[in-house]
């Protein structure tokens, strides 16, 4: 009991003196007593916080730009993307005026030629090897296809023949594949030759067994730059389809034949829509 009575009233004893030690130190700051000692320690610390003040603003500095930077790369990111959909987007504009294009030449091409019934049909498929020069396209036998009948561009110039037929698709060997061969004529003289594909012998079209000699009226039966079209002959192409325009004429080596090389009215491989001509002869 004694113990417990002693340890309470020294507990009390020192609260009350850290209170009256308190009050005291009160009373001398509002007397300004602490002045000397408050300088004296800003006096030493003042120096430290100014040559740690440019380090400080250092740092602010660069986490600073740490944010200013990031946000720049997401701005930047953004308007990367929006270059991107624009860009898409007139791709695709692109496109749909070149499929416009197509359908108003395939118009045309229909209405100056009424006498010939034609299929359109969209390119489906590629030699992905280029070993071959042939389109696949959307049309079979379902259609109306067969084999043979000729294939032509929006405006009506030739690329190839149906070589074989599916029920809903088929596979169109192209004018310069080497197998490829086209009973022609030239459209100013009238005379006939077979186009031959030549794309696999580093070429694109040729002319063979065009007569030798002029015409009747003293001009050249072949020329640079005379067109060349299908002559009809043979049954299996309609007549007068354009085929290309004479580049270089030559001789053969036996001198019994005029020889022509042809560039195609068109790059028969970049064509994305087709008309299937049905007035062939199977």
């Amino acid at each position: 009991m004694r113990n417990s009575a002693t340890d309470n009233s020294r507990g009390l004893t020192a609260f009350l003196l850290l209170g009256l030690i308190a009050l005291a130190l009160l009373v001398l700051s509002s007397l300004r007593w602490f002045d000397p000692v408050e300088n004296a320690v800003g006096g030493v610390v003042m120096p430290v916080q100014r040559s740690f003040a440019p380090v400080a603003s250092g740092v602010r500095s660069f986490f600073s730009g740490l944010t200013t930077g990031s946000r720049l790369q997401v701005k930047n990111r953004e308007l990367q993307v929006e270059v991107e959909r624009l860009t898409a987007e007139n791709v695709r504009l692109r496109l749909l005026q070149a499929e416009n294009d197509e359908l108003r030449q395939q118009l045309g091409f229909t209405s100056s030629n009424p006498e010939l019934p034609v299929i359109q049909a969209k390119v489906i498929g590629r030699d992905p090897a280029s070993i071959r020069q042939y389109l696949v396209i959307d049309r079979g036998t379902a259609d109306g296809i067969a084999r043979n009948m000729a294939v032509v561009q929006s405006g009506g110039a030739l690329i190839g023949k149906v070589l074989r037929v599916e029920s809903h698709r088929a596979e169109v060997l192209l004018l310069t594949d080497i197998e490829s061969a086209v009973n022609a004529k030239l459209e100013r003289t009238g005379a006939d030759g077979i186009v031959e594909g030549q794309w696999q012998k580093g070429s694109l079209l040729e002319m063979r067994y065009i007569e030798q000699g002029p015409t009747a009226d003293g001009a050249p039966r072949v020329q640079k730059d005379d067109w060349v079209v299908t002559s009809g002959l043979g049954g299996n192409m309609p007549d007068g389809l354009l085929i290309g325009r004479v580049a270089l004429v030559t001789q053969s080596d036996t001198g019994l034949e005029q020889r022509a090389q042809v560039l195609p009215a068109v790059d028969v491989r970049a064509v994305g829509t087709v008309l299937v001509v049905r007035a062939t002869q199977q």
